[in-house]
């Protein structure tokens, strides 16, 4: 190999060095799969609350937020908790957009959560309850689908106070909807409405 092949051969290989450790790339973020804690996670049943057509949405109450993470106020007893700042007055009405709905005929909506003090696995499922409807809520860089919702292995680093979990949360049409909200150690239901933009 010549010189001027050997240079060029050095080159790449630095560019490359270069590039793959960008510092303004995202380190990867761990996937459910690799992780021991999602081999081991059993769904529980969806157990969602009924309500009958007309009848008032039985909103879960928003409470003002002292806690750890950016958020002014939150929905739910956590250790996971939909920020309430994302939805209309009152904290539990997700304002529906023209411009939010997508292809299918859904709303997707961006709604960030904050997992406080909790690690591990995750499992967010959800519907209509005052009639025919889906509902769900995803993370945008954590998790995957599975067992009727998404799924995520929320890290368990020392030091972490909380995981910000900036997300989407997407229901077919105005109604009543509630998501159920499953850890290894805690189950949660988290009701809101969903309403046509003024």
């Amino acid at each position: 190999m010549g010189m001027r092949t050997r240079a060029v051969v050095l080159v790449v290989a630095i560019v490359v060095g270069v590039v793959g450790c960008s510092a303004d790339e995202p380190a990867p973020r761990a996937t459910p799969g690799r992780s021991a804690g999602a081999a081991s996670f059993v769904a529980p049943a969806l157990a969602l609350p009924r309500v009958a057509p007309g009848a008032p949405c039985p909103l879960t109450k928003s409470r003002a937020w002292s806690g750890p993470g950016q958020a002014v106020r939150v929905l739910g007893e956590g250790p996971l908790y939909p920020i309430a700042d994302y939805f209309g007055e009152g904290g539990a009405t997700l304002e529906l957009r023209p411009d939010d709905k997508q292809p299918d005929g859904t709303y997707g909506e961006k709604v960030r959560w904050l997992s406080v003090g909790y690690t591990g696995p995750v499992l967010i499922r959800g519907g209509r309850i005052d009639g025919t409807g889906r509902a769900g809520a995803r993370f945008l860089y954590w998790g995957e689908p599975r067992d009727g919702g998404w799924f995520a292995v929320l890290p368990d680093e020392e030091g972490l106070e909380y995981v910000d979990l900036p997300g989407a949360t997407t229901v077919s049409g105005p109604g009543c909807y509630a998501l159920q909200v499953d850890g290894t150690n805690f189950s949660r239901t988290i009701v809101f409405n969903a309403v046509p933009s003024r």
